[in-house]
């Protein structure tokens, strides 16, 4: 039998899994985090000149990869082979970038965002993204921020994300366009997402058949 509280925390649950859109990146980042998102102005002198190294930064990567094309058994993991390139091409226009330190200190690969620019005004953190030409204008999930207890955003700040449009020969893939954008303002959704693990998942007490099986 049902109780009262089993009750209760059904319905809680029932409007916690209610997907939520168009929430404000910089409202997200904020909970998430607790820094805040500052719209990037290229009014700003220090901008403008930012954003011109940035550009000429993305370029040359672009040449870059162009002559040294990534290859990869498939796309999807193309994105993570292009931010070492970005971050070479960064340094080479005189700017202080580097992979982001978590908020303990530590290095991580994984998580938002991939790139951190040390400038004199707010740091500037960039996402590096890459698509094909056929999933450009689509409604396709690419863009993913999940919570965090060591996360990589530690001060306010400016958050740009580079898109790479890729080109595929074979195996061989290249970009050949490249877009950057602002990321304050961008509507994001949510959805709420159960898990569990290995250890919990084959229980002894959940088994109903084990077998190994040798030839």
């Amino acid at each position: 039998m049902t109780t009262d509280r089993e009750k209760r925390l059904e319905a809680a649950l029932t409007q916690f899994l209610q997907p939520m859109k168009g929430i404000p990146f910089e409202i997200v980042i904020q909970a998430l985090c607790g820094t805040q998102v500052e719209r990037f102005n290229p009014a700003i002198p220090d901008n403008r000149r930012a954003l011109q190294n940035i550009v000429d930064a993305m370029r040359n990567t672009c040449r870059e990869v162009q002559d040294r094309p990534i290859k990869r058994p498939r796309p999807n993991e193309v994105g993570n082979d292009m931010e070492p390139f970005v971050i070479n091409a960064l340094k080479a226009q005189g700017m202080n970038a580097a992979a982001p330190k978590t908020k303990s200190g530590r290095g991580k690969t994984t998580g938002y965002p991939d790139v951190k620019i040390e400038t004199t005004g707010n740091p500037i953190y960039l996402e590096v993204k890459t698509y094909a030409p056929a999933n450009y204008n689509t409604t396709q999930r690419s863009f993913y921020l999940s919570p965090a207890e060591d996360h990589k955003v530690g001060e306010d700040g400016y958050h740009l994300l580079v898109g790479f449009e890729i080109e595929r020969n074979g195996t061989l893939f290249t970009p050949v366009a490249f877009e950057l954008v602002d990321l304050y303002g961008l509507d994001c959704d949510m959805k709420a997402e159960f898990n569990s693990d290995n250890r919990r998942l084959y229980e002894k007490n959940r088994v109903l058949a084990r077998e190994r099986v040798s030839r």
